[in-house]
C-alpha cells in the first residue's frame, strides 16, 4: 500500500532536460521511476556578438529568463576574453533555477519577479528599474516579444541561443508511449509542446495521458492543442512538478 506523498508505481516522463539531478533524485527518493526524453535541443548563435560585446558597458540591466541564455553568455564572454568581475551591469532574472546559474558564474543577481514568467517580471520590473534605464535582454530564438513590448524602458534584444527540435527523442518517447502508455508526461515549454503535437500526438491521443505543465504559459500551450492539463505547480519548476504529481496522486485516491 502507497503511502502519502509518495510515487509508488507511477513513471515521470520528462519532456525536457533538468538542469540539476535534483527533481530526478526527488522521483526516485518518493519511490517513482522517471524517463527523459528531451524534445527540444539548444545551441549557441552567434550572429549578433560583436554588435553587442562592444557595446555591452552601455547597458544599465541585463535580463536573463532561462538558463540556456546564461550558458550561451557565459561561452561568449570566456570566448572574447571578458571577466564577469569586469561588468557593471545590473542583472535581472525570471526564475529561481536562471537566478541561481547566474550567481555560478559570478553574477549577483538585482531583480527577480515574485511569479517565475515574464508576464510577472514587466508588471514588477518597473517598481525596481524605473522607466529610463536602457536593457539587454538575452534572449532564446523562440522567445516571445513580451519583455520587449510589456516595458517602456528601451529594451535591445541579443538572440544568444537557438531551440531546435530533437527527432531522435520524439521518435524514441513515441515508441516508449507505445509500451509504456501509463505514465506521467510533463511539459516545461510550449517548445517542447509543439514537437509532441507534430511528432507523437498523431500517434498517442492526449486524451489517454496524465499529462503535467509547469508554467501557465506551456499549460496555455497544451490547451490549445487540445490536450487536458492535470497537474501544474505553482512554482515553476521540475522539482516542484515532481512534488505536485505525488500529491495529486493522493488526491486521486481519496
Amino acid at each position: 500500500m502507497s503511502k502519502k506523498g509518495d510515487l509508488q508505481g507511477r513513471t515521470i516522463v520528462f519532456t525536457g532536460q533538468p538542469k540539476s539531478e535534483e527533481a530526478l533524485l526527488e522521483v526516485k527518493r518518493l519511490g517513482g521511476d522517471s524517463v527523459v526524453f528531451p524534445l527540444i535541443r539548444t545551441q549557441e548563435v552567434t550572429l549578433q556578438d560583436e554588435l553587442f560585446i562592444n557595446k555591452l558597458h552601455t547597458y544599465e540591466w541585463l535580463i536573463f529568463t532561462s538558463q540556456n541564455a546564461v550558458v550561451a553568455f557565459e561561452q561568449k564572454l570566456a570566448r572574447h576574453g571578458i571577466r564577469i568581475d569586469t561588468l557593471l551591469n545590473k542583472i535581472a532574472a525570471v526564475g529561481s533555477k536562471t537566478s541561481r546559474a547566474l550567481e555560478r558564474i559570478g553574477f549577483q543577481v538585482t531583480f527577480m519577479p515574485t511569479m517565475f514568467s515574464a508576464d510577472a517580471f514587466v508588471q514588477q520590473f518597473p517598481l525596481v528599474a524605473g522607466h529610463s534605464d536602457s536593457c539587454l535582454f538575452l534572449r532564446g530564438s523562440l522567445a516571445k516579444a513580451t519583455i520587449k513590448e510589456g516595458l517602456s524602458q528601451n529594451v535591445d534584444e541579443w538572440t544568444v541561443y537557438e531551440t531546435l527540435p530533437d527527432l531522435t527523442n520524439a521518435k524514441s518517447l513515441s515508441e516508449y508511449l507505445n509500451v509504456h502508455p501509463n505514465v506521467i508526461v510533463a511539459f516545461a515549454s510550449p517548445s517542447s509542446v509543439e514537437v509532441f503535437a507534430r511528432e507523437i500526438a498523431p500517434k498517442t491521443d492526449w486524451n489517454e495521458l496524465t499529462i503535467a505543465a509547469i508554467g501557465h504559459i506551456t499549460a496555455s500551450a497544451l490547451k490549445k492543442q487540445g490536450a487536458p492539463v492535470h497537474i501544474m505547480p505553482t512554482t515553476y519548476t521540475w522539482l516542484a512538478v515532481v512534488q505536485e504529481i505525488a500529491n495529486w496522486k493522493d488526491e486521486k485516491l481519496k
